[in-house]
């Protein structure tokens, strides 16, 4: 790849050089999820009706995945999503997931990050300023994890299902390194175009943070705050199988803790509409209690029924319908939508955070 030295001596400065800074929210956050570039309802939608459910819901953020592709193509809408975000006061969580990365099979790890560096810097210096935080990939730690057939770092053959991730040997080495260059390079691509800008790393949730312990105790990955992924199945964040207080654990990192995905599995799926608005009630307003945790992000804005049945179909907090042309419309508000408002406004919290 051409000028690959120059990239990799610029990566290489820039992670002696980046501090973690000091990212603590001064009260907490709250988001909403959406693909505003990547699913055909959200495209249909019109950005403006999506921006202001979000701010309707009381949340300040609005997250979402950008791919390369996403963005060389649409460029101009992203564009008008920040404008539009801006009349409601919202903030924008773009998700860079570069589409040369670690999932794309292709190249050496060398070569991943190269092209995250260049995907990265691109769309940071273009809204430099103007959009503070970006997620750097998502759940590379579930693409990373060891599977039936795989081989373990020590060396052991692994023929059982997936672990639970709490051990730095739980991840396949070929796939972390590759997750660990794509890592790498979208966060000096950020810092390169934008120095004073957030970077952010997550997980797929449960027990994986034998990942993180990788990242940042033995390759000093440079990020800037620690966002977890939660769902009901998991249970109770602060009593993991009844012991482990996984939000205090996880401040042994040393980073800020946000929550950039929770809801109810399946959210109202098979009519499931009051038990969606309880988690909103009951789990998710626990948590935002909880001080140690600095931003909820819900997952998600709208139903995608074209996807079928257990495929994140019914995650919304509002509905949509087909308006008869092949396009897509929002057809009404669930309960849960209500519940999170009043979560939210009992939170008391939804000021910009400070960075």
């Amino acid at each position: 790849m051409g000028g690959t030295k120059v990239v990799y001596i610029e990566l290489f400065a820039l992670c002696l050089m980046a501090a973690v800074p000091a990212v603590f929210a001064q009260s907490l956050q709250w988001g909403v999820n959406g693909h505003p570039f990547t699913q055909v309802g959200y495209r249909d939608v019109p950005l403006m009706e999506q921006v202001a459910l979000v701010a309707e819901t009381g949340a300040t953020w609005y997250r979402f995945d950008l791919g390369t592709d996403d963005f060389n193509a649409s460029t101009a809408r992203l564009d008008q999503l920040l404008a539009t975000a801006g009349t409601f006061g919202i903030r924008l969580l773009p998700v860079l997931i570069s589409t040369s990365g670690a999932r794309s099979g292709a190249g050496t790890p060398d070569e991943v990050r190269a092209a995250a560096f260049t995907f990265a810097r691109s769309v940071a210096a273009r809204y430099k300023g103007r959009i503070t935080h970006w997620e750097l990939s998502n759940e590379l730690d579930d693409y990373s994890i060891v599977r039936k057939g795989d081989v373990t770092r020590s060396g052991k053959p692994w023929s059982w299902d997936p672990p639970d991730g709490s051990n730095a040997d739980d991840y396949e080495e070929s796939r972390y390194q590759r997750a660990k260059a794509e890592i790498l390079g979208l966060g000096a691509g950020v810092t390169a175009a934008d120095p004073g800008a957030v970077t952010i790393v997550d997980t797929a949730g449960w027990l994986h943070y034998g990942f993180i312990e990788r990242l940042v105790r033995e390759d000093k990955v440079p990020f800037s705050i620690l966002a977890w992924h939660w769902y009901s199945e998991m249970g109770d964040m602060t009593r993991v199988q009844g012991t482990l207080d996984l939000v205090s654990y996880l401040g042994r990192y040393g980073r800020p803790l946000w929550i950039t995905e929770i809801s109810r599995r399946n959210g109202s799926e098979d009519g499931n509409d009051r038990q969606l608005a309880d988690y909103m009630e009951h789990d998710v307003a626990k948590l935002a209690a909880n001080p140690r945790i600095g931003a909820l992000f819900i997952y998600e804005l709208l139903d995608e029924p074209y996807l079928g049945p257990g495929n994140a179909s019914s995650y919304g907090l509002v509905s949509v319908a087909s308006a008869g042309d092949g396009t897509w419309l929002v057809s009404g508000r669930k309960q849960a939508f209500a519940s999170l408002r009043s979560t939210v406004a009992g939170s008391g919290s939804a000021a910009p955070a400070a960075h």
